[in-house]
């Protein structure tokens, strides 16, 4: 991702240290910590992003190009991990005099994503080692209406605070004469972001005998304020705007030993704007899912499904395949 990709950042920020004006390092630094931001933004919200324990190269297998996969976005991925733990706690519903209701619920949600990755400037020297850390909390209030049949709306309103850490080794003697003004400014340093997001959506959901299939759009904002050491505490506004468009599929196979086994299927389409369109290069990208789920018969109440499958994206920075970990999908 060209928000926080280290090698350019560190060429760039080595050519500002001897500019005349320090308005323009300021200003460079102040995007990339935007672009961190709004990536853990995204990259938390597994309907927007998946990611899985063993990333691959479809076109090892079928040369399809390099929208869908290369070996710089496969050593990307290898760079990034990320895990993401949601709960959502649903509230009484609430029923109206005409009898119509009102679904809310409660969206808890803690993330982690690292960014590690070796910045070599000359083969002849050893490489630097960079380190990005973010970790998010988040809360979400939603709410959903049944609409006629088949149809439900909701929206969403919630926060999200974020601490990003960088750590960086100098190895190589270029950067080390630089230390003393990268350190606490650039590298080795830390901030804080406090972002606020709503959402509004629409499902279609429509039950078959085979099992059901669902339709959904949801469109994203978010908008956030940042403080810290970095940049002179010059942490900017991350933003940034995503709209998913997609539908999924499952069918109902059969029941064994109590599980019940479902075959799932989900393709969907991301539009980006803003920073997300500046971190990612790109202001779209799609996903394609398909996996195998089992419907354990203890802690119904906890547990909906669980499963693995193969996730693709074709078109982003991140495009490739991985092997992914289902959990309660819906």
């Amino acid at each position: 991702m060209k928000g926080i990709n280290f090698k350019f950042r560190l060429f760039i920020a080595l050519s500002l240290i001897g500019a005349s004006s320090c308005a323009y390092a300021t200003e460079f630094y102040r995007s990339i910590l935007e672009g961190n931001f709004a990536t853990a933004v995204l990259l938390s919200d597994s309907d927007a992003f998946s990611f899985g324990f063993q990333d691959f190269d479809p076109n090892r297998f079928v040369d399809i190009g390099d929208d869908i996969g290369n070996e710089d976005s496969l050593n990307l991925r290898k760079e990034l991990g990320v895990t993401t733990l949601p709960y959502t706690y649903q509230l009484p519903t609430l029923t109206f005099v005409d009898n119509s209701k009102l679904e809310h619920s409660l969206r808890f949600m803690f993330s982690y994503m690292r960014l590690a990755r070796d910045v070599s400037l000359s083969p002849d020297f050893e490489s630097d080692k960079a380190i990005d850390d973010i970790y998010t909390t988040g809360v979400e209030y939603s709410v959903n209406r049944p609409w006629q049949k088949y149809w439900n709306l909701g929206a969403g309103i919630g926060t999200n605070l974020m601490y990003f850490k960088n750590t960086y080794h100098y190895n190589n003697p270029i950067t080390i004469q630089f230390r003393d003004v990268l350190d606490g400014n650039a590298f080795n340093t830390s901030a804080w972001s406090q972002t606020f997001q709503t959402n509004v959506n629409l499902h279609y959901k429509r039950p078959q005998d085979w099992g059901r299939w669902d339709g959904f759009s949801e469109l994203n904002y978010f908008y956030g304020y940042g403080w810290g050491e970095a940049n002179q505490g010059d942490i900017g506004n991350p933003e940034g705007l995503y709209w998913i468009n997609g539908v999924k599929v499952f069918y109902d196979i059969t029941h064994w030993g109590g599980y019940g086994q479902t075959l799932f299927t989900s393709v969907r389409h991301i539009n980006l704007s803003s920073d997300l369109k500046v971190a990612f290069g790109t202001s779209e990208y799609w996903e394609a899912s398909v996996g195998w789920l089992l419907s354990p018969p203890f802690l119904k109440q906890y547990v909906d499904n669980i499963g693995i499958g193969i996730n693709l994206n074709y078109g982003s920075s991140l495009s490739g395949g991985t092997i992914i970990l289902m959990f309660n999908q819906d």
